[in-house]
């Protein structure tokens, strides 16, 4: 068995390491050996499955969204959400390398820093556009006449550079806290996230990162999002004449539904620690690596949402990916940049033309 540094590093959790100066909540002899193998043959598969299928599957909406369809609002919000999902999968074999080899890293200290700022950044990323998508659709459906007046690729594209630049931010201490730690006793190197050398200040900055780090990246986002849907539901029961968007609601809800259900254990559960949750060193072992797979994961779900939802199963499954996936975007964006104007404005014509939440 690995020490404790690899046994913590096996889990892969960008912040569930729990990594401090002194010590783990994970001693050597705390973790089933069985258990510890069978996890990390899991996360193995796992990662290896999300890496493949996230590889295809955004780079298809890459290639799609950005070199095959004009530059329209929905493909520019897309396609920085595939890029983001991408740059995570390429960095994922070095993942599978770490867990293969018992959390040890063979990398050196500049590949520890940079992997995982990159990785943190574009979970960021990836988080704050779907948050964007929401409220875009909302403005769309509750303000049509200014979303129509002022809704460009343009602003789009200051939006999307604006949010890359905000995520870089968010990420950058993350190059500060991860570095390479030597295990005299195993003469290995291990990549850890290190907050303080002091035990108690680590586990203080620990603490709040956490809370930090669960309330910006997921309770608010959330919130946000949930707020969105509920006003777009809303309205579309009071207006049922407006058409053309059950396809866009279907895709984002179960895009919103995905994120909730993989990246919630991956918040949530490194708080229990500091609620005095008692819980056995293998039980919160297997949850820890279960939440880690469900979260990178989800990288690769969203094309798969796109090319599908709303489809009749059996006629997208029979045309080519590509196809399904240009074809979807382009009816979305036609739908939503050239005809949105058109539906919403006679709906308008009966009723005021601004109207309060």
């Amino acid at each position: 068995m690995a020490g404790h540094l690899g046994q913590e590093n096996v889990s892969l959790s960008l912040d569930f390491e729990n990594g401090t100066a002194e010590g783990n909540v994970f001693l050597e002899d705390s973790v089933n050996e069985d258990i510890f193998r069978l996890m990390q043959i899991i996360c193995t598969i796992c990662y290896s499955l999300s890496f493949i299928l996230g590889i295809v599957d955004n780079g298809l909406v890459i290639w799609i969204a950005g070199f095959k369809m004009s530059k329209r609002v929905n493909s520019i919000w897309f396609l920085n959400l595939a890029i983001a999902d991408f740059v995570f999968d390429i960095f994922f074999p070095f993942l599978i390398t770490e867990t293969a080899m018992e959390g040890r890293w063979p990398f050196g200290q500049i590949m520890c820093k940079v992997i995982f700022t990159v990785l943190h950044l574009n979970m960021y990323v990836s988080t704050f556009f779907l948050v964007i998508i929401s409220v875009d659709r909302c403005i769309s459906v509750w303000c049509p006449v200014w979303s129509t007046n002022h809704r460009s690729s343009r602003l789009a594209t200051i939006i999307s550079a604006i949010t890359w630049m905000l995520c870089l931010v968010l990420s950058s201490p993350y190059f500060a806290f991860y570095t390479t730690e030597h295990d005299e006793s195993e003469n290995v190197m291990y990549c850890v996230p290190i907050y303080a050398y002091d035990y108690h200040t680590d586990k203080w900055r620990y603490k709040i990162l956490l809370i930090t780090r669960f309330v910006v990246m997921f309770l608010v986002p959330f919130s946000i999002i949930l707020l969105c849907y509920a006003l777009i539901i809303l309205k579309v029961r009071r207006r049922r004449q407006i058409k053309g968007s059950s396809r866009t609601f279907n895709v984002i809800i179960t895009i919103v539904n995905c994120f909730f259900f993989c990246w919630f254990p991956f918040y949530f559960l490194p708080l229990l620690e500091f609620m005095n949750v008692k819980m056995s060193a293998t039980g919160e072992f297997v949850m820890l690596n279960i939440a880690c797979c469900l979260a990178f994961f989800e990288t690769c779900l969203n094309p798969v949402i796109y090319a599908f939802i709303g489809h009749d199963f059996k006629k997208s499954f029979m045309k080519s990916i590509p196809f399904s996936l240009e074809n979807f975007f382009k009816e979305r964006c036609t739908n939503n940049d050239e005809h949105q104007s058109d539906n919403i404005m006679n709906l308008n014509s009966k009723l005021t033309t601004v109207e309060s939440f």
